[in-house]
């Protein structure tokens, strides 16, 4: 698995600059790249309330284990098959900066 790191300034709605890093997590497929981010952002606290217990429930209903990669999966399809399909934006600050990470599909055909 590698990551790119870029850096660059941004600015807030009320016309302040902060630093913005950009991550991007690229790397084979199945090596745990939608893991590594869903499991960063849980340990963070940076997710949506609700969002970690509503997909527990999920995967219960449909009778599948919940895994960290299927707090990344928007689609459906993408939680079936356990692969990702698209790129993932999420965005969080810090007290010194704008973070967005990149989660990217690991198949060549993505």
């Amino acid at each position: 698995m590698n990551m790119l790191v870029t850096t660059s300034i941004s600015a807030t709605p009320n016309g302040t600059t902060r630093p913005q890093l950009r991550i991007v997590i690229v790397g084979h497929v199945d090596h745990g790249k939608s893991t590594l981010v869903g499991r960063l952002l849980h340990e963070t606290g940076s997710l949506p309330e609700g969002k970690l217990e509503m997909l527990k429930t999920v995967s219960a209903r449909r009778g599948m284990p919940f895994e960290w990669s299927f707090l990344l999966d928007a689609l459906q399809t993408e939680r079936d098959q356990g692969i990702t399909i698209d790129t993932t934006q999420i965005r969080f600050r810090t007290g010194s900066r704008d973070i967005v990470l990149i989660d990217a599909p690991g198949h060549a055909e993505f």
